[in-house]
Parts: C-alpha cells; sequence; structure tokens
C-alpha cells in the first residue's frame, strides 16, 4: 500500500505540468540570481544582480513579492542606491503534538542579512543566523553564518559567484523565508533528502540563458560521510565552511524554465564524493542528488510539487565502519504535492491581504534501497497530510496554523497541531 503512494505521488509530479492554467497576474519569479524585481513591487529592498527589461505583461502587481523573498539579494544596480543594505527574516513555532512528547514554543530562527555593493560590477551578500534564541555551551541554540558570498556581474547571461553558496537545489532551499511558503514545517523531503538550507563554499557562474531560462552551476566542497545516518541521510553531513575537508569536491547544478507567467519549472543535480575519517576503510564515498519541482500561480490559485533522489555509494562498507543501525540506505527518495487557494479572493476581493487555505501530501524515504544482506528500517518511511491557513495581512508577514497527520511503513501514527508567526524585511 505504501508503495503505491508513492508512484502516485510521482505520478502526481509528472501530471502537474497539464495543470497549469493560462496566466495572466501575480508572478512567482525566477531565482533572484537571474532576475531584478520589477518596478511596480514593494519599495523595501532594489533587488541586486544583472538588470533584466522585462516585457510589461511580465511586470507584476503592486501586492506581489517582488521575489519569493524581498531580501534574497536586496541591492540593485540603481544609481543613488545606498551601498550598503539590511534585511531579515525570522519565525516563532508552536509545536503539539499528539505523540505524548510536551508541546514546544521556539523562536527557531532569526536572520540578518547585510548586502554591500562595491560598484555596479562587484557585490557582497550575507546572512547570520540565531537558532532556538540562545547560544551557548550550555544551550541548544547556535549561531551560523547561512550565506556569505561575493558576486562578480558581467551581464544578463554570465555573472560569478564565490563565497559560502546556499546549494540551488528544491524550491525550499532557494526560497526559505517563512512567510513565502506556506506550511508551519517545510516539507519533509527538503529536510530529509535534501539537507535543509544547505550550503557549502565554492564558486560558479549564474545568469540567464534567455528570457524564462535561468541556470547556476558551482564546483563545491564535499559532504562528510562520518554523519550519514539511516534517518536523515546526509542531512548531517554538510561541512558548512567549519573546518570542512577540502580533499573532496564536486558540482552542483540547477537550470529553471518560466515558460508563462508565475509557472516556474526547475531541476538541479548535485555530484560529489564525501569526506571522512575513515578513508583507508571506505575511501571516496560517492554522493549524487537529483531532483525536480514545479510551481505555478493563478489568481487565488497557487500550486507546488517536487520529487527528489540520493544516491549514495559502498552504503554496505560505510555502514559497517560507522556501526550504523539502521543501515544507511544506497538510495533515498521523497517529494511532495500542495494546493491552496485564497479565500479572500472570494470574500473580500478588494482586498491586498490574503488567506490562503492549503493541503499538502509529504513523503520521504530514507531506507528505500539498502545494500544487499542489510534489513531496510520501514518505521523511517514517512507521510505527512497537512491542512492549514495562511494569513498574510502584508506579503512580509505570515501567521500560520496547520493540523498534520503523520504516518510511518510500520509503527502508529499521531496527529500534530502546529502555529507560527513569520516575518521578513
Amino acid at each position: 500500500m505504501r508503495l503505491k503512494i508513492s508512484y502516485r505521488l510521482m505520478a502526481g509530479l509528472a501530471a502537474l505540468p497539464l495543470l497549469v492554467p493560462a496566466v495572466a497576474a501575480a508572478q512567482i519569479p525566477v531565482p533572484a540570481a537571474a532576475a531584478t524585481p520589477a518596478p511596480a513591487a514593494p519599495p523595501a529592498a532594489p533587488a541586486a544582480g544583472p538588470t533584466v527589461d522585462l516585457p510589461p505583461e511580465r511586470e507584476m502587481p503592486a501586492t506581489a513579492l517582488p521575489r519569493e523573498t524581498a531580501i534574497e539579494n536586496a541591492l540593485g544596480p540603481e544609481p543613488g542606491v545606498s551601498g550598503t543594505a539590511v534585511g531579515g527574516y525570522g519565525e516563532l513555532t508552536l509545536n503539539i503534538p499528539g505523540n505524548g512528547d510536551p508541546a514546544i514554543v521556539d523562536l527557531r530562527r532569526f536572520v540578518l542579512f547585510v548586502g554591500h555593493n562595491f560598484s555596479d560590477r562587484l557585490r557582497f551578500y550575507s546572512e547570520v543566523e540565531v537558532e532556538h534564541a540562545v547560544a551557548s555551551s550550555t544551550d541548544q541554540g547556535e549561531v551560523e553564518i547561512e550565506q556569505a558570498y561575493l558576486d562578480g556581474l558581467f551581464g544578463r547571461r554570465f555573472n560569478l559567484r564565490a563565497g559560502l553558496i546556499l546549494m540551488p537545489v528544491g524550491i525550499i532551499n532557494i526560497y526559505h523565508e517563512p512567510p513565502t511558503f506556506n506550511g508551519v514545517e517545510r516539507p519533509e523531503v527538503d529536510t530529509l533528502i535534501i539537507p535543509s538550507t544547505w550550503r557549502e563554499p565554492g564558486f560558479g557562474i549564474f545568469g540567464e540563458l534567455a528570457t524564462g531560462w535561468s541556470y547556476q552551476l558551482y564546483v563545491v566542497n564535499g559532504l562528510n560521510a562520518n554523519g550519514f545516518t539511516a534517518a536523515t541521510a546526509v542531512a548531517e553531513g554538510h561541512q558548512e565552511a567549519q573546518f570542512a575537508r577540502a580533499r573532496d569536491f564536486g558540482g552542483v547544478a540547477r537550470l529553471a524554465y518560466e515558460p508563462m507567467l508565475a509557472t516556474v519549472f526547475g531541476a538541479s543535480g548535485y555530484v560529489a564524493t564525501a569526506g571522512n575519517t575513515l578513508r583507508s576503510m571506505v575511501g571516496n564515498v560517492p554522493v549524487s542528488l537529483f531532483e525536480v519541482d514545479a510551481r505555478t500561480r493563478f489568481r487565488g490559485f497557487t500550486a507546488r510539487g517536487e520529487f527528489a533522489l540520493l544516491f549514495i555509494g559502498d552504503t554496505a562498507t560505510l555502514t559497517a565502519t560507522l556501526g550504523a543501525m539502521p543501515p544507511i540506505a544506497k538510495r533515498s527518495q521523497g517529494g511532495y504535492l500542495e494546493a491552496g487557494y485564497d479565500l479572500l479572493r472570494l470574500l473580500a476581493p478588494a482586498t491586498d491581504q490574503s488567506l490562503t487555505l492549503f493541503g499538502r501530501f509529504d513523503y520521504a524515504n530514507t531506507q528505500a534501497a539498502v545494500a544487499s544482506g542489510l534489513t531496510p528500517d520501514e518505521a523511517l518511511i514517512r507521510y505527512v497530510m497537512t491542512l492549514g491557513l495562511t494569513y498574510r495581512p502584508i506579503p512580509q508577514i505570515a501567521v500560520k496554523a496547520d493540523y498534520r497527520r503523520h504516518e510511518f511503513g510500520a509503527g502508529p501514527g499521531y496527529n500534530e497541531l502546529a502555529a507560527a508567526l513569520a516575518w521578513m524585511f
């Protein structure tokens, strides 16, 4: 029965383009690396990057977000714009699980952004994040650099980037500011299959190949196989430029296509070897990750979907050397489908506010295939059904309330209630 559900998910993702209506309003733009927000966007954060002159029919209405993030690259080359910009985002969450665990209120993240234009050609961008409100040797919080890179801007089609770079894999890893997505929690595939807010040191190029086609291509540092587990796959193996083992490296690429206003299709790939302290026994551990996604918006209707496959090589030796049990899978997979509608389109069509009722089916399996002779743990097959509301008085603020049903390949499921206050500026 579970296998049938995962096949239905993949079939639904494949069919998503057939559901895309003709679009005439509101935009879900291409990644900020390749686009500048239209003049009608809110003036709080002018875009950075090579200027892109869009035809009038591609301009956004004044109530739309300038991108899916207002601060991802908040600087622009326009004359008279200050050389330095500051922004931020964060979320305060409430989780009430029905499995016997205590209810938790958490300032999950508080992020400050600082960017600087040295000139029309050179810019710097950074994010500093505090997780769980307090960071010390006796607390669970931490302070981390989420991004820090330099851009060299040459034109619409070709630009350079180097530093600590966010991996352009999946929707949420790129557009991770809490007001930009529905639901208190990120989809399971974006935390278990694709590491959440995954960044590595690297360098590469980005730009627009043609109108509607954008790309990113980077050489990046590899993962650390010592952190691979059965429950979270490679999620704990990202090195984040913290004394990262530099012997192993690879590449990551993303291609996005916007065939019509507010409809975007994306595909990403990552191939590298993972470093470890067990090289004499394990050797280089190859890792590859492939992902496809789609999202659309038409008037009050929104939809998005994503599917990812993760492969790890020589997991029999790695599992034995690390003493991992359950075993580290040689293949993990996951995806989700989500659809929503802005109820205020019906109840108050003149308002600029929104109240989105949405549903999401989420699937993640970090034991999809294991090495011969090993037994997978079916309790690590996760299914989450979410029904929720997202209220946005303005696009940069979101109040969220969710009901979530957790099911597993083995073992009992449970219900969960969650709420969040999210912001960005």
